[in-house]
């Protein structure tokens, strides 16, 4: 792997990883992979498929589950949703699906103290044939340990791409026909942010204590306030918004290229860090960051666009 140098923004600096970092669960190459804290390899388990379903985790624990299908047209063809033990370094399958319905765009693992256990939360799509043509149908769906099957709950029709969801407040936002939506946990539409407001649909985030506020991302970095169900521009660019921990500030990308953070406070943006000479940055790699359960480390790609030839 080449270096690439990266600018960072005044009081940060680039170093060695860190010895007592945490471990990362990434996917690469369509394979699940797990790194130690120099980001180094430790494990490989194996192929994931090319459905697009994020990890969740089990930080008691120590489990990952994400939805794993044949990366393509061949004998043995399966659709599952799949352990991934990082102590033990192996996984096996949770649930078994029928060939026609995938698990894609959502996952989220929702501890449960109260009863001592947890269980998974996501968007389920079946594809149905109906007279001459295929229709795929969009539900959110529940799993619990043990149980053999999904869960399965009703969806609005128009409600097509899952941006956020927040346990705390039992409510989800969707990108819609419409606009942005805010869904409640069975499905149904609560609120609609019409799309003449200009908020895109490339991420979301709910503050974290529980205040009635989300982020949204797309043609720059949004703020719902949903008790009037007003929203307001933050910064010109911004996709991919993460609420930090504490509430106080926004982490988001403007392109795979770089890293930024608005400090609510302050009202103002500061870049983090960015690969320099990139004159046309694009965002179709880039991804929201994600932060560590303690709160003191952030893990984000970065990619750099570089001129190989002229025609």
């Amino acid at each position: 792997m080449s270096h690439l140098h990266i600018d960072t923004a005044e009081g940060w600096r680039e170093t060695a990883p860190a010895a007592n970092a945490p471990e990362l669960l990434v996917e690469e190459a369509g394979r699940l992979h797990l790194l130690g804290s120099n980001l180094k390899l430790k494990h490989d388990f194996g192929a994931v498929g090319p459905v697009d379903c994020p990890i969740a985790y089990d930080p008691v624990r120590r489990l990952a589950f994400r939805y794993v299908c044949a990366p393509g047209f061949q004998r043995g063809d399966f659709s599952q949703l799949r352990v991934f033990s990082l102590s033990r370094k192996e996984s096996y399958p949770l649930i078994e699906l029928p060939l026609n319905q995938w698990v894609l765009w959502l996952l989220e693992w929702i501890s449960l103290p109260e009863v001592g256990t947890g269980q998974l939360f996501g968007l389920s799509a079946v594809d149905r044939p109906v007279e001459d043509q295929i229709v795929i149908e969009h539900r959110l769906f529940s799993a619990k340990p043990g149980e053999a099957q999904l869960r399965l709950r009703p969806l609005c029709r128009d409600a097509y791409k899952p941006l956020a969801l927040s346990y705390l407040r039992c409510e989800l936002v969707f990108a819609g026909a419409e606009g942005i939506y805010l869904l409640g946990m069975n499905g149904e539409r609560k609120l609609t942010l019409p799309s003449g407001i200009g908020a895109g649909g490339q991420g979301a985030a709910f503050c974290p204590q529980g205040s009635a506020r989300v982020a949204i991302g797309g043609d720059g970095l949004h703020l719902w306030d949903l008790a009037c169900n007003s929203c307001h521009r933050l910064t010109r660019n911004g996709r991919y918004p993460v609420w930090a921990p504490d509430g106080k500030g926004i982490w988001y990308r403007e392109s795979s290229a770089d890293l930024h953070y608005y400090d609510l406070e302050q009202e103002a943006s500061r870049k983090i860090i960015e690969l320099p000479d990139q004159r046309h940055p694009e965002f179709w790699h880039a991804r929201a960051v994600s932060l560590s359960s303690c709160g003191r480390y952030v893990a984000t790609s970065l990619s750099e666009k570089v001129l190989r030839g002229m025609s």
